[in-house]
């Protein structure tokens, strides 16, 4: 995962009033002490909490603007996780085609058609 890509999942997490920035959470420190995997079931544990708190609003008093600010965290947190899932995937993805670059796949049976010989 490249600093632009924990860049970009922080930047969902940072909301900016113009004269005050408030920090959700701070993703870029997280990443430093634990994996990529814990990061992103740690925020999916957060978001399912953050939601927990929607509900409540909802049933208290729909007109709060807590509930505004509960659904826009949720909005972004959910952000995220899809911004460092998609990275993660991609690492993934490159990691395979780098293993598997130069081998020959069992599935097609060797001769890179796709189709086995003994058939």
């Amino acid at each position: 995962m490249t600093e632009k890509d924990i860049n970009d999942a922080q930047d969902y997490l940072i909301v900016d009033y113009g004269n005050k920035r408030r920090e959700i959470l701070d993703i870029t420190t997280l990443l430093q002490n634990h994996s990529l995997d814990e990061v992103t079931r740690f925020l999916k544990g957060f978001l399912r909490e953050n939601q927990k708190i929607m509900r409540q609003q909802l049933l208290r008093d729909k007109t709060n603007p807590l509930l505004d600010q509960a659904v826009a965290t949720s909005f972004r947190i959910s952000m995220a996780i899809t911004v460092l899932e998609r990275e993660s995937e991609v690492t993934i993805s490159d990691e395979l085609i780098k293993q598997g670059a130069g081998e020959s796949s069992e599935l097609s049976g060797g001769n890179g058609s796709g189709y086995s010989s003994t058939r």
